[in-house]
């Protein structure tokens, strides 16, 4: 008994170029193309061992954060990006091709879908984290559109309207706080999911495209707007999007993270990001225990070193100005005896 895939590859044709047909099946060697896949596929795996050995442990929001009921703007998100991949996937099902679901941008969309619906947890952040490496999808299908075979009624619209909220959430999922991202200068995550989305593409898409024959996200032949073109135009994709990636990851979180401060400044404290795990600058132990939110320590045992730690050294310099400034040091201690008294705590579940 033969399965029938007519729903899912019947309705592609070469009337698209570089979709399918002669011409991309032969744009170069399946040998050529096999041989990227092995090498390509060990690097990633290589890159991804590497990068996940070196992570720093992932910090949750507050329990507070974790536990409050989504916002009415999430929501809207959420149902709108399931709406919207909804009507795709009928088009596609229309259409006679299903298999073009298996491009990244759609994986993508249920991912975000799941990650607007779920709670944070360090697999949800880990997911996250992950799927920013893939911004350079919706941005490129915006730099170099391919609507050419789009013959529905608002069919391009959606592909418009999916690629602009692929970007829009993420921003909105850093802003609220729902989920962190590492700090501006630690890459090991962006390094994950960027070998991870190539990883995705030679291990599996590639393959796929020369069994079937279609052009899967370009994996068969290159787009007829591909600046590199020629058999090496697979090689020069890896390199430029492992720079773009990282470039858009890190720019969308320093563009569009909220920054607030943690105290005033005469206090000697810097710039928080939120939505980043940045922790102070070394200058900045000068703020007060009491004049910190309960969400600035992960857990009641690190709330009791820092109070300790600045009692030592208000007592320090006490001693060393020889009680010429008796007076503030004991304003200092009444006030540390009042932050210990409204130390903060943190359930552990």
């Amino acid at each position: 008994m033969e399965w029938d895939w007519s729903w899912a590859v019947g309705g592609v044709t070469a009337e698209v170029p570089r979709t399918t047909g002669p011409e991309c099946i032969n744009y170069m060697t399946d040998r050529r193309r096999w041989i990227e896949t092995v090498l390509l596929s060990a690097l990633f795996i290589f890159i991804m061992h590497r990068s996940w050995k070196r992570l720093a442990p992932i910090k949750l929001p507050p329990l507070h954060e974790i536990e409050k009921s989504h916002s009415p703007t999430r929501l809207f998100l959420l149902i709108a990006m399931s709406i919207v991949f909804g009507i795709e996937m009928g088009f596609k099902l229309t259409g006679q091709s299903m298999i073009f679901a298996l491009n990244p941008c759609h994986v993508q969309t249920c991912l975000q879908i799941y990650l607007l619906a779920a709670k944070p947890t360090k697999t949800n952040t880990a997911m996250f984290r992950i799927q920013m490496s893939n911004l350079n999808g919706p941005f490129l299908a915006y730099l170099f559109p391919e609507v050419e075979g789009r013959t529905y009624h608002f069919e391009q619209s959606t592909y418009w309207i999916q690629h602009a909220l692929l970007y829009i959430i993420p921003i909105y999922l850093i802003r609220s706080g729902s989920y962190t991202v590492e700090d501006l200068g630690d890459f090991h995550w962006t390094k994950i999911g960027t070998a991870f989305m190539l990883f995705y593409h030679f291990i599996f898409l590639s393959p796929l495209s020369i069994f079937t024959g279609i052009n899967l996200d370009h994996m068969l032949c290159a787009a007829v707007s591909d600046p590199f073109q020629g058999p090496n135009y697979r090689l020069f994709a890896c390199c430029h999007q492992a720079l773009l990636c990282p470039l858009l990851t890190k720019g969308t979180v320093l563009l569009f993270g909220r920054r607030i401060n943690s105290s005033s400044d005469k206090n000697g404290v810097g710039v928080r990001n939120v939505g980043c795990e940045t922790l102070p600058a070394a200058g900045t132990e000068a703020a007060m225990y009491h004049q910190r939110k309960q969400q600035d320590y992960a857990t009641s045992e690190e709330a009791t070193e820092t109070l300790m730690r600045h009692r030592y050294n208000a007592q320090a310099a006490a001693a060393a100005s020889g009680g010429r400034h008796s007076h503030d040091a004991d304003e200092m201690a009444s006030i540390y005896d009042a932050a210990e008294y409204r130390m903060p705590t943190t359930r552990i579940d």
